[in-house]
């Protein structure tokens, strides 16, 4: 019989092929600690009792035995076994750890170590690799939780933004007393990303519902234009992109601008379009992202010559007014990456957009597109010394948005650094996406902020423009040229749209029959429940009623986590639902020690989803009140393709 040669994997080996995977940064950190240096490790009779020791302070991790002081910390939390997301700033000897993981409620464990040494010595000891590879650990060396990382925590598991309310950084071992100020600067930007996260998701849900209603009237204009992939394709691997928003500063550098525009592909935000033409600019691609009907006043003040040979790169869900506006050059449009885009297939048209204004979109493009260098002026978000908001010949004026009272000023860094600019909430929210994608670049992108004004965007080289542009070769660009789709691929691609908006609405229909029946149970059941405590006869309450109702609430959770709900409802319904759960969630991870507890518990959980299911109801009847009008619409505007 042939022996079995295979060598068995150590712990660390397990745990190190894990982060590989998962973590290449902190896997090389790993093949390169180097041992002993700091910490001296001395194990106990059990596999679970081991201690580390400072080697230079003689400071040990545990006082006494570690196995019993991490049995003493495991009860001292308790109070968040109900928590399916906890942060811990301090491995320890890992065991801790080990212990909490235990739990099915427990989703996500992050756990930030400040001692690459220590992070040996617990990969080790203890095998977590099967939690490194699921993600339900996520192990970070705190030199590189820098804010976007942490938010990117965010972005791995949507869900963990539900439980934002209830976050805490833990800090279980006193062993790390002495990294206090590391703690809290950690602390503060985990507090930066959960605000960022909570509000790009925004409050508004008519606002998104009419973003689907446009995505639908406008799909006939969408599939008989351009598609993004020829467009990224003719701009491959260009040298350099320029974009220009229309910052006070912008109007100081038109000069430059119009000097380099040969040699530089123009990126133009809508709102710049009219300030370039003024100053006999021509952008190449023009871009708008927003779906409110002010955008078309960009197009409207400029002339029919201004947009000739100017690419308008449009996403799906503009404004009619903005598309009639536009009335020479090309419309080309792409879709921003929401679920109800997404369900069509439509791939070739793109997806742009997934940051909030259109300069975020604009470099988005830059990197699909691979260009070697990108340019950023006209990009303040913040007020100007005299305190306009917008460059001079800006189609809606110079103070558009008035500074606030000293008092509730909004304070960031300014370009440059060495003191500070005001800004906005909205400007601070698009500033934080430029940076995150920023970081997130792919690829060695040179990214200077020629702004020369406003705001510090982190990640970009400050140079002024006029040094910027002598790295731009004087080569003259050649023009962007589209080809528009035959009328056969519109008109079969038209009926596709027509029949997955046609399957929403039947597939909306069910889901909000039985919400509503949902519903209409659980008032009947609060009624009862408050007509009982009024006659002090809570006693009387069968609670098994209860248990079921809860049980049909979490049939339609179930329905509301699919991912055909979550792709045909969840962008218009998110802003209305996910307030209420980030309340929801505070009840469900309270802690229960016995059967009146948890009777409570869901009896509270029950009043929570009351709303809820209505706004859940309400949410899906909107959308489909709004969608099955669109597709009216868009049937009869199609009728004269449809019909040859």
């Amino acid at each position: 019989m042939a022996q079995d040669t295979t060598k068995a994997l150590s712990i660390y080996e397990k745990n190190l092929e894990a982060l590989r995977v998962k973590d290449p940064r902190l896997y090389s950190d790993l093949l390169g600690v180097k041992t002993n240096t700091k910490f001296e490790v001395f194990l106990g009779s059990d596999n679970a009792d081991f201690n580390i020791i400072d080697i230079d302070s003689k400071t040990p991790l545990f006082q006494t035995n570690s196995l019993s002081e991490n049995l003493a910390l495991y009860e001292d939390l308790k109070s968040y076994s109900y928590y399916p997301y906890l942060y811990f700033y301090g491995l320890g000897n890992g065991v801790l750890y080990r212990m909490l993981l235990g739990s099915t409620i427990l989703k996500r464990l992050v756990i930030i170590e400040p001692e690459l040494e220590i992070i040996y010595i617990v990969l080790n000891l203890i095998d977590l690799s099967s939690e490194i590879y699921t993600d339900r650990v996520i192990l970070l060396l705190s030199k590189y939780c820098n804010y976007h990382m942490i938010a990117s925590l965010f972005e791995i598991d949507k869900d963990s933004k539900i439980y934002s309310k209830v976050y805490d950084l833990l800090c279980p071992f006193r062993f790390y007393d002495t990294y206090k100020d590391e703690l809290i600067d950690i602390n503060h930007k985990f507090i930066k990303a959960i605000e960022h996260n909570v509000i790009s998701v925004g409050n508004d849900t008519q606002d998104a519902i009419i973003g689907l209603k446009h995505h639908i009237l406008n799909m006939l204009d969408v599939l008989s234009n351009p598609n993004l992939m020829e467009l990224h394709n003719i701009l491959k691997d260009r040298d350099t992109a320029i974009i220009v928003s229309t910052g006070p500063s912008l109007y100081k550098q038109l000069d430059t601008l119009k000097d380099i525009a040969p040699f530089a592909t123009l990126f133009c935000i809508d709102a710049s379009f009219p300030v370039l033409y003024k100053a006999g600019i021509k952008p190449d691609i023009v871009f708008t992202l927003e779906r409110v009907k002010e955008s078309a006043k960009f197009y409207k003040d400029t002339p029919k010559k201004a947009q000739e040979g100017v690419v308008f790169e449009l996403t799906s869900i503009v404004h009619r007014d903005t598309i009639k506006a536009i009335t020479n050059g090309t419309k080309q449009f792409s879709f921003r990456p929401f679920g109800y885009t997404s369900i069509f297939s439509f791939h070739e048209y793109g997806y742009l957009g997934i940051g909030m204004s259109a300069a975020n979109m604009a470099y988005e493009l830059v990197v699909h597109s691979r260009f070697k260098r990108c340019i950023i002026i006209g990009q303040d978000l913040a007020f100007g010394e005299d305190g306009t908001s917008h460059s001079k010949g800006a189609v809606y004026g110079e103070s558009e948005i008035k500074p606030k009272p000293k008092k509730d000023r909004l304070m960031i860094e300014k370009y440059g650094g060495g003191g500070l600019v005001e800004t906005t909430e909205v400007w601070k929210l698009f500033l934080n996406f430029y940076e995150k994608d920023i970081a997130q670049t792919p690829y060695n992108l040179e990214v200077i902020n020629s702004t020369e004004g406003g705001a510090r965007i982190k990640g970009t080289k400050e140079i002024p423009f006029k040094e910027a542009i002598k790295l731009i070769p004087r080569v003259k660009k050649d023009p962007i040229v589209l080809h528009y789709p035959d009328r056969d691929y519109t008109k079969t691609r038209l009926k596709e749209a027509m029949l997955q908006v046609e399957d929403l609405l039947s597939y909306g229909r069910r889901v909000k029959k039985d919400v509503e029946k949902t519903f209409l149970k659980l008032v009947k059941f609060l009624e009862k429940i408050e007509k009982l405590n009024s006659q002090d006869k809570l006693t009387l309450l069968v609670f098994d009623k209860m248990e079921s109702i809860s049980k049909d609430i979490d049939k339609i959770k179930e329905t509301y986590n699919e991912v055909r709900f979550r792709d045909y409802f969840g962008d218009a319904l998110q802003s209305y639902i996910f307030h209420q759960e980030l309340d929801i969630a505070k009840i469900l991870v309270k802690p229960i020690t016995s059967e009146i507890e948890q009777k409570a518990k869901t009896l509270e959980l029950l009043y929570a989803h009351k709303y809820w299911l209505f706004s859940l109801a309400g949410g899906i009847d909107s959308v489909l009140k709004v969608v099955s009008k669109a597709l009216r619409s868009l049937k009869a505007k199609s009728k004269p393709l449809l019909s040859n």
